[in-house]
């Protein structure tokens, strides 16, 4: 099993400019669920549901780490960014 498409690489590499600059933890966090999102949303939009609960487990992975790091860190608000959040 694929867990990530051509396309989706495509779609993430589009970004990779926006980078956050390091040191900037909410600029990570942020950039991070930008590019979840986007594969996600490819995903959804190829009807790949495989590879959308795929990308929802990295999602919640990320969140994992992220709140071990920092207890005040928004997991739920990340995950939801990761996955529904505005383009």
């Amino acid at each position: 099993m694929t867990l990530v498409s051509a396309e989706s690489r495509t779609v993430v590499s589009r970004y990779i400019d926006d980078a956050p600059v390091e040191g900037d933890p909410e600029a990570v966090d942020q950039f991070v669920a930008r590019v979840l999102r986007r594969a996600h949303e490819s995903a959804e939009a190829r009807n790949a549901a495989d590879e959308a609960r795929a990308i929802l487990g990295v999602a919640h992975l990320f969140a994992d780490e992220l709140t071990a790091s920092r207890p005040e860190f928004d997991r739920v608000g990340f995950v939801t960014a990761a996955t529904d959040g505005p383009s």
